[in-house]
């Protein structure tokens, strides 16, 4: 019974996602991998992508810096939309204490993530030919081997996946 009603949520989830107005969304989600609930998680999040842009350009405000006094960039657009997926990291520092850590955006969505990692990224067989998954792969196996907490390197690959797609949905809109 559960089992029928999920697929029907999931067929009618289908129809909303070959909707025209979220084609270059769902290409850029193909080259990533994403399976339909995926899509539609972030798709929920982060649609309409015009909203982290500027006249259709990334925010990037330019700044003196605290240490260095010489400018640096902010990438404002890539940080709200890292913020949204819940993959962005928020410092906590409070005298010698500093602690980061993934707080805000949408607990769903970076759940979603984490399991996009187990069953497309960590897998060898999984990632096949696609060169986004490769990168993905060889940089979560490179973690492991140098022995950083597994949740860790995960939510790093994550946050690199996350800006990789904000590039590729970036791309797509200067199409």
């Amino acid at each position: 019974l559960i089992h029928l009603e999920e697929k029907a949520i999931e067929d009618e989830l289908r129809g909303y996602l070959d909707d025209a107005q979220f084609l270059p969304y769902r290409s850029v989600f193909k080259q990533f991998g994403f399976g339909d609930r995926v899509q539609a998680i972030v798709l929920s999040q982060i649609y309409p992508f015009e909203n982290y842009l500027d006249n259709g350009r990334a925010i990037v405000k330019i700044r003196k810096g605290r240490k260095s006094g010489k400018p640096t960039k902010r990438y404002l657009s890539l940080r709200r939309f890292m913020k949204a997926l819940g993959v962005a990291p928020t410092e906590n520092s409070s005298g010698d204490k500093q602690n980061r850590s993934v707080v805000g955006g949408s607990d769903l969505c970076r759940r979603s993530l984490w399991q996009w990692i187990f069953t497309r990224v960590e897998p060898h067989k999984s990632r096949g030919t696609n060169p986004i998954l490769n990168e993905l792969g060889k940089d979560l196996d490179e973690y492991k081997a140098m022995g950083r907490p597994i949740k860790l390197a995960r939510i790093t690959v994550a946050a690199k996946a996350v800006k990789l797609l904000f590039k590729e949905l970036l791309l797509t809109q200067r199409d």
